[in-house]
């Protein structure tokens, strides 16, 4: 025990010396490099483009009482159709139940699933074609 003691306190110090030796390195590394000096034009390019910038006229602002009310009606329209969806589909899924009395439940619920599955894949493509409708003309996708 204290011979794996001694020897990790060897390795210690080996380390400790190893990170000391590399810092002066960097250090003698880092004296030695000359100072960086801008070019001549730097300076003028720099004070031309701060001064184009502030002369720019401020950016348009985005028309919240013209998007307010849209934004309003859409997430109605999707939580009424929500509201709609949940109260209409335990008869749905009831009546399937009823005409396809030779499936086992197992089925069933198998149906059941791949129409959650096939409703949450609808839901993705429709927002996907919106999203590519609203930002084609920009040529984002």
């Amino acid at each position: 025990m204290k011979q794996a003691k001694t020897v990790r306190t060897e390795q210690e110090r080996a380390g400790i010396n190893r990170s000391a030796a590399i810092e002066t390195e960097i250090g003698h590394i880092l004296a030695a490099e000359d100072e960086l000096i801008p070019s001549s034009g730097f300076l003028a390019s720099v004070m031309e483009r701060v001064q184009e910038e502030a002369a720019a006229p401020p950016p348009i602002p985005f028309p919240w009482k013209r998007a307010v009310p849209g934004i309003l009606l859409a997430s109605g329209v999707f939580g009424w159709g929500a509201v709609e969806l949940v109260r209409l589909a335990p008869p749905v899924m009831s009546s399937l139940a009823l005409a396809s009395e030779h499936l086992t439940a197992a089925t069933l619920v198998s149906f059941e699933d791949a129409a959650w599955v096939a409703l949450a894949l609808g839901v993705s493509l429709a927002s996907w074609l919106f999203a590519r409708r609203q930002a084609g003309s920009g040529g984002l996708l």
